[in-house]
């Protein structure tokens, strides 16, 4: 009996960090540096740089998350040694921490329904995107079930709030699977000594942004109340957020949804019909409003399938429904070849890289970072190359430190363009400047001056 056990143990682990390498594979493989991706590299710079980070990521209702999504980065940035690399392994890590610990709680119950839904989750095309592409609109989704996971097996409900705060507080849309966690406070004794535990695990990811206000006497909230923001939301009926989700799930339309979720809910007990019921209630606000970003219905849709697969895991049926599933999954899957092209983490470092050692670069020094990445300019603030620079020891400086310059470094990714004759107001912070080289380094024009 414990080989036995320790054999299923084996296994779990063995399909656990199958997936794991999976989703990494896929991250490193087809992330490629946007706006979003420059903007967390520079955070994490500037913890790298000992500087304290007191706003998350500014969402679309105009008020910043919490930045704890940063920090849950950083340690992966410290352990890798500045390797950029790491915040996509962070963000795995912590899709396989979720699915680990269901794992841990579960298999003590059922090693088949233990294994039918890691498989089942973990190979489905919205977790494996939640978990490989680095962005707080995806990181959210493995704290989502982790939350769930607690609720599910009736861990204290403190615990369960706290998740779900960070789940928050990496992204507000997160929200939309708290019905569940209403639910189980409901049915609890003691609702208001629970509901206290349940405000204050909630509130305590939100701290850096609390701590702001108060230093700040209540900056962000005055200045959201001068430019009040509805996310670009509109109370308007339309099915085609309710479309979307099912096709995310990847059912082939709304009648075999129906019928599954008829189907899920009789085969369910008392405890989980009601968890079906409460999270439900999200999809009255999805069928009243204009049409929303897929990324807001991830925590919702985690919820959803994680309800649904546990219930048809105990069931026989249902578990022959998981491994048509899973099968199903696997078909999706595709592997892009390891490269370096494009504005990749690994082609951005190597240049970085190259120009550091090629110049000899004074690690004494301050420098100024300017970029033009497209014909628009449309994001010159250099957030990613500031990065790159820093976790080499470079002491590249935030924009409103420019004045202080010794040099400025002005990267250029776009082919034949006149930088020569070129400069924008982060190059007038800087000041006047002289020439000193240029070279280009695998398809990048990089610029030194210095000041006159």
């Amino acid at each position: 009996m414990h080989r036995l056990l320790n054999a299923k143990i084996l296994l779990t682990f063995v399909i656990l960090l199958g997936l794991f390498s999976l989703w990494t594979y896929k991250g490193i493989t087809e992330t490629g540096i946007h706006v979003d991706l420059a903007r967390d590299l520079n955070e994490v710079s500037n913890l790298w740089m000992h500087k304290i980070v007191w706003l998350g990521p500014m969402t679309s209702a105009n008020f910043p998350a919490s930045p704890i999504y940063y920090y849950l980065l950083f340690p992966g940035l410290i352990l890798s040694g500045g390797n950029g690399l790491s915040l996509i392994v962070s963000q795995t890590f912590f899709a396989l921490f979720a699915l680990g610990i269901f794992a841990f709680f579960q298999l003590k119950k059922s090693f088949v329904s233990t294994i039918l839904v890691i498989l089942t989750i973990g190979l489905s095309p919205w977790w494996i995107s939640s978990s490989s592409f680095i962005w707080n609109g995806h990181m959210y989704v493995s704290w989502v079930l982790l939350a769930l996971v607690s609720l599910w097996f009736k861990k204290p409900l403190f615990i369960s709030a706290l998740l779900f705060g960070v789940s928050i507080a990496i992204n507000p849309v997160a929200a939309m699977a708290l019905p569940v966690l209403f639910y189980e406070w409901i049915i609890e004794k003691r609702r208001l000594k629970n509901l206290m535990h349940i405000l204050l695990g909630l509130a305590l990811p939100w701290t850096p942004i609390i701590l702001f206000e108060i230093i700040t006497k209540g900056f962000l909230t005055r200045h959201w109340l001068q430019y009040p923001s509805s996310a670009g939301i509109t109370f308007i009926p339309n099915l085609g957020n309710i479309i979307r989700l099912i096709n995310t799930i990847y059912l082939p339309n709304t009648i075999v949804a129906i019928i599954a979720a008829i189907l899920t809910f009789l085969m369910g007990s008392k405890r989980e019909r009601y968890w079906l019921i409460f999270i439900s209630l999200p999809l009255l606000f999805l069928a009243f409003t204009s049409p929303l970003r897929q990324y807001y219905t991830l925590g919702l849709i985690c919820a959803l399938s994680f309800i649904f697969v546990m219930i048809w895991s105990s069931k026989t049926i249902g578990k022959i429904i998981l491994v048509i599933m899973i099968f199903l999954y696997t078909q999706t899957i595709t592997f892009t070849p390891l490269s370096f092209a494009g504005r990749s983490i690994q082609r951005m470092d190597n240049a970085v890289n190259t120009f550091i050692q090629n110049n000899n670069l004074d690690k004494t020094k301050k420098y100024a970072v300017v970029s033009v990445r497209d014909t628009q300019n449309s994001t010159p603030q250099a957030d990613d190359f500031r990065f790159f620079l820093r976790t080499k020891g470079i002491n590249a400086l935030n924009i409103d430190e420019y004045p202080q310059a010794d040099n400025l470094i002005l990267f250029v990714e776009v082919p034949n363009f006149k930088w020569q004759e070129w400069e924008d107001w982060h190059i007038l912070r800087f000041g006047k400047k002289r020439f000193l080289s240029n070279q280009n380094i695998d398809g990048i024009e990089i610029v030194m001056y210095e000041k006159e």
